[in-house]
């Protein structure tokens, strides 16, 4: 799908703005602003290991062809543990932000440890931090509140993991805003396996979901099983230092010749919709237009982007949104509520589902004007935007 194929339309909704403390950038060493000497010298380091033979897959700085003089010694950090400087992702990442001036690093596991340690002492001070590998590597997450707690704006904020992210303790406040979620009983962690009550039973019904609070890519999931204690201890099992949840088992229709299920995006204050299925075996992202918006009326799926965005205040999530054949307001249920480090990755690799590069492309195209806004000190644009294919 060509990029030039994405439209986007203007609403004017005040745009929810994440309320953060304002943190002090602390003064880094005075050494560390000497930039143009420190990348003299990462091509020195660079040029002789390669003279040596040694191998040198570190990730090198991205930066536009003609900028002013760098008051930082890069703008735009991300961190995304297994790819690659020579990734496509990379590569749009760099398409985006050299129109704006702006430089760009990606952080892996080559050079995640380099990176924590110039964050903690003040040689490295980005603008914006975006956070791609916290929920799986560790050091990734050390990174995030290092930068965090220098002042760098972090995009997702760490806090947001637990606050959020796991499902356990979002769900509550999701539901007191009024968002449409799975009926669900918690048993929180510690908690001993245990029958459901009979209103328990009514309410998740006789096939149920079993997930963990803080579960991804639907390890641990267990899907249309009764809600038996046999059940509840089997899947629990899975790990017993989460909470868990047991939902009810939502069906959702089709839609022509797709299964009725979104993903739906906000992105400091944009959104976007994309189909999102997973039939027989096989996950897949697609774009969704402004002909199927029409046709099957989904502008309630952005309205419920927008309620998420507006109760967790989270910068850059995903929502799963399933289309049921009810009417009025239960046709759209919320089945994974908040998802913070959206897959990115427009390239195929085992085990893992590609993204579609226009898609991706929107995404890079407003981190670039966010990081421009915040490296000059602008105001921010109002404004939302819907952007479809």
């Amino acid at each position: 799908m060509h990029p030039e194929n994405l439209r986007q339309s203007s609403m004017n909704h005040p745009q929810n703005t994440h309320s953060r403390s304002s943190i002090p950038r602390p003064r880094p060493p005075a050494l560390s602003q000497f930039h143009g000497l420190r990348s003299v010298a990462a091509k020195i380091s660079r040029r002789v290991k390669k003279l040596t033979g040694k191998p040198d897959n570190s990730p090198w700085i991205l930066r536009p062809t003609k900028t002013a003089p760098q008051k930082t010694y890069v703008d735009f950090l991300f961190g995304l543990d297994y790819l690659s400087p020579n990734s496509r992702l990379v590569e749009l990442f760099h398409e985006a932000m050299a129109p704006y001036g702006l430089s760009v690093l990606l952080v892996n596991q080559t050079n995640v440890d380099l990176m924590l340690s110039q964050i903690e002492h003040g040689w490295l001070q980005p603008h914006v931090y975006l956070d791609l590998a916290s929920s799986t590597q560790p050091r990734f997450n050390d990174l995030a509140v290092a930068a965090s707690s220098r002042g760098i704006y972090v995009i997702d904020h760490p806090a947001d993991l637990t606050t959020w992210t796991c499902k356990a303790s979002s769900h509550e406040r999701l539901e007191k805003a009024g968002l449409p979620l799975p009926p669900s009983i918690i048993l929180p962690k510690g908690s001993p396996d245990r029958e459901l009550t009979p209103d328990e039973r009514v309410k998740v019904g006789e096939r149920c979901v079993i997930k963990p609070s803080a579960g991804f890519a639907n390890r641990g999931v267990v899907i249309g099983v009764a809600p038996t204690l046999t059940e509840i201890k089997k899947a629990r099992d899975f790990n017993r230092d989460d909470d868990w949840l047991v939902q009810k088992m939502i069906s959702w229709t089709r839609l022509g010749d797709r299964p009725a299920y979104l993903r739906g995006y906000h992105l400091l204050g944009h959104r976007s919709l994309m189909w999102w299925c997973k039939e027989n075996g096989v996950d897949r992202y697609d774009l969704l237009s402004w002909a199927d918006l029409q046709k099957y009326d989904l502008l309630p799926a952005v309205d419920l982007i927008d309620r998420v965005a507006a109760a967790s205040g989270v910068d850059f999530f995903s929502s799963e949104i399933a289309i049921t054949s009810a009417t009025g307001p239960d046709r759209f249920v919320l089945i994974d509520y908040i998802n913070d480090q959206c897959d990115m990755d427009p390239e195929s690799r085992p085990g893992t589902t590609p993204v579609p590069e226009a898609w991706v492309k929107w995404v890079c195209g407003h981190l670039a004007e966010f990081t421009w806004h915040l490296k000059h000190g602008r105001p921010r644009d109002e404004q939302k935007t819907l952007t479809l294919e």
